[in-house]
């Protein structure tokens, strides 16, 4: 379906975004795969090499204008467009509203909020200037959808990128450019060092599915929303959370 498209996923290196990445390449996309950790995208590109895929690494750091904007050049050196922007990168907070200091609340909003909207403006003029539209999905959080005590930053970070989402795809129809997000749940993946959920532990009652999300889950989601098979789905959510969104949680 992406045979000879260009797509730039930011952080590609950990969990989902590497699973993101590998999918885009397996299904014919030249893939770009950006993150702040040189390492972690150098091995992100190098994984998708071996396994025969075109991909490079790019370094950078999407609260950072000057680095979007290399970010856009490089990729329009190495393959001379980009029709697939991969909004995945975010940092995790766990303090609440009386624990967070402004420091730590304005970081965790400047990188998931402030960056998606950095690095898809970059992109998008981009996008605008190449004339054949494009496709942009920002990767949002059932946190997004309602609130809980604790990881207050996070959770208004990630209700901010729904309603961008929403705005940006309004703004960009014109020029054929499709915005969309997915909304992924606990997923069965590292966070911050530390195993969070896996596949072999319970998983708890409001995921009526009766088990953790998955990378592959979240990246096969993306996959649809960048493919032509979307072409008439804009300004929308994709919830792949085993139906957690649809269960009310009480006490």
């Amino acid at each position: 379906m992406l045979d000879g498209r260009v797509a730039i996923v930011s952080g590609a290196g950990p969990n989902i975004g590497r699973e993101i990445a590998g999918t885009l390449a397996a299904d014919g996309a030249k893939v770009v795969c950006a993150d702040v950790r040189s390492e972690a995208a150098e091995a992100a590109a190098r994984e998708l090499v071996d396994r025969g895929f075109e991909a490079i690494a790019v370094t950078a750091d999407i609260t950072d204008e000057a680095a979007m904007a290399g970010l856009v050049a490089r990729t329009v050196e190495a393959y001379g467009r980009i029709d697939i922007l991969v909004n995945n990168a975010a940092i995790t907070g766990t303090p609440g509203l009386l624990e967070e200091d402004l420091a730590g609340f304005r970081r965790i909003v400047d990188v998931i909020l402030a960056g998606t909207f950095n690095c898809t403006q970059h992109v998008a003029k981009q996008m605008v200037e190449q004339g054949d539209g494009g496709a942009i999905v920002n990767i949002a959080s059932t946190s997004g959808h309602r609130g809980k005590a604790g990881s207050v930053a996070y959770q208004t970070a990630k209700a901010g990128i729904l309603n961008f989402t929403r705005a940006a795809a309004v703004e960009l129809a014109p020029h054929h450019i499709r915005v969309n997000s997915v909304t992924p749940t606990q997923t069965g993946t590292p966070v911050g060092g530390r195993a969070r959920a896996r596949d072999d532990a319970t998983p708890p009652k409001s995921i009526p599915l009766g088990r953790w999300g998955r990378p592959t889950d979240q990246a096969q989601a993306v996959l649809f929303l960048v493919s032509d098979n979307a072409s008439f789905i804009t300004g929308a959510d994709l919830p792949v959370d085993g139906g957690n969104l649809a269960v009310r949680i009480s006490g």
